[in-house]
């Protein structure tokens, strides 16, 4: 269902399908880019998802692809790119007004990846300013007057209004698995250093992940896959071995050991969002898991990284943009200039402790349910909503995934996060299957 606020969302072809069609020759590559333009010229003046469109270089690049062989498991599929994520033939700009003109050398290694296998990269999604807080012009297609979630907006608008079948986000707090959630649509991060980040704008090295957003779950899974391993480059991702999740999902599902989450931010829940969460667990029949109060205070630690080595990365931006950055963004970047080695060093400390207890408690589950969010995606654009559910699982570096069919109270979607221990992400993602397969076979 779809708001009759919002834009009622095109049919978008899976990125498997379209991939086998072309590796078939019964749809050439320039035949997929050219309909995936259809699709975005008819909703980008309401959604607003792109900060930057090539439809000449798109079809440019299809025409060289159907003239190749052979032809890899994404070819002539059409995807976005965050505009946090550096591409050699278009301008990747941060979300900065001072960098409106910045045109990286070289692709980032997931985008090298993809292209490799056939993708073809129509145009970069808009992002917050340096993917943090300060809101993009991008519309929630399911109701423009609400927020698509932040920072990955664009990408997550892209895909809820079916423009394209696979976009590309990151997440140091919560932006793949909010805006997946305020879009409808599906998200992982993955564990910590499964994927590389060379050639994406570093904002916090601990806790900084690239992930997917898609359509449909076993694109999910395609695209991780293909973007996992050991760069050489990025060192949260020495050994790093590519993922198996696509295959992972060929297998029988079977009902997984479900637990249910609330965590420290469940006061932040709406009722009506909180109902259907409580009924969804004893539905799925998920085991309450108390985390304790060992996490209740992850926020301060979190926040303490996160500010300090955003200050690190991001002080040149600083002293480049003045006042051409947001008064937020600059006030975080001095806030963590005064941030003292000790105190960094405790805040570092205190998230090892809890990763550790956090596997002990994952451990015995293939999977945990947990809000993605309070509620629905706010009203207006000036906010891009609560981060509280999302971060722990981001400072602690595991499997998190946005499963899509959950509505709240105004008929909008009602994100379902379904975490796991570190490194069990095939485990986690099959747990996320056959709860969108149960959310599917009888909506709440």
């Amino acid at each position: 269902m779809t708001s009759a606020r919002g834009v009622t969302p095109s049919t978008c072809p899976s990125a498997a399908e379209t991939a086998q069609a072309v590796r078939a020759g019964t749809l050439t590559a320039r035949a997929a880019t050219e309909a995936a333009l259809a699709r975005i010229a008819a909703h980008e003046a309401e959604v607003l998802a792109f900060e930057y469109l090539d439809a000449k270089l798109a079809l440019a690049s299809a025409d060289a692809l159907d003239a190749q062989m052979p032809k890899g498991p994404l070819a002539g599929v059409p995807i976005a790119v965050k505009d946090i994520i550096d591409t050699a033939d278009m301008p990747t700009r941060n979300g900065c007004a001072h960098e409106f003109a910045r045109q990286p050398s070289a692709d980032a290694t997931v985008v090298k990846r993809l292209r490799r296998a056939g993708a073809l990269v129509l145009g970069k999604t808009t992002t917050t300013e340096c993917a943090y807080y300060h809101p993009t012009k991008t519309r929630n297609p399911h109701d423009l007057a609400r927020t698509p979630g932040g920072s990955s907006s664009g990408s997550a608008a892209a895909l809820g209004s079916g423009m394209v079948p696979i976009a590309l986000g990151t997440q140091t707090a919560g932006s793949i698995i909010r805006p997946a959630a305020f879009c409808g649509v599906w998200g992982m991060k993955p564990s910590f250093g499964l994927v590389p980040r060379t050639g994406v704008l570093t904002l916090g090295h601990s806790i900084d992940h690239v992930g997917t957003l898609a359509g449909r779950i076993e694109d999910l899974a395609r695209t991780i896959d293909l973007m996992a391993g050991d760069d050489g480059l990025d060192p949260a991702s020495f050994g790093a071995r590519p993922s198996r999740l696509e295959h992972a999902l060929t297998m029988k599902l079977d009902r997984p050991r479900l637990g249910f989450a609330r965590s420290f931010a469940w006061p932040e829940m709406e009722p009506g969002a909180a109902a259907r969460f409580e009924a969804l667990a004893k539905r799925l029949g998920a085991v309450e898991l108390d985390l304790g109060a060992d996490f209740a205070e992850v926020m301060a630690p979190h926040r303490c990284i996160m500010a300090r080595e955003m200050a690190h990365h991001l002080w040149p931006k600083y002293l480049a943009g003045g006042e051409r950055l947001s008064q937020p963004l600059r006030a975080l970047l001095i806030e963590g200039r005064g941030i003292g080695a000790e105190r960094y060093f405790e805040a570092l400390d205190q998230i090892a402790r809890l990763k550790a207890i956090a596997n002990r408690l994952l451990s015995p589950f293939d999977g945990v349910i947990t809000p993605a969010a309070p509620g629905e995606a706010p009203l207006g654009l000036g906010f891009t909503g609560s981060r509280a559910f999302c971060f722990l699982w981001t400072v602690l570096g595991v499997p998190a995934v946005n499963v899509p069919g959950l509505r709240g109270d105004a008929g909008l979607p009602l994100g379902v996060q379904v975490v796991g221990a570190f490194g069990t992400d095939a485990q986690t993602l099959r747990a996320a299957a056959w709860v969108g397969r149960e959310l599917q076979a009888a909506p709440p």
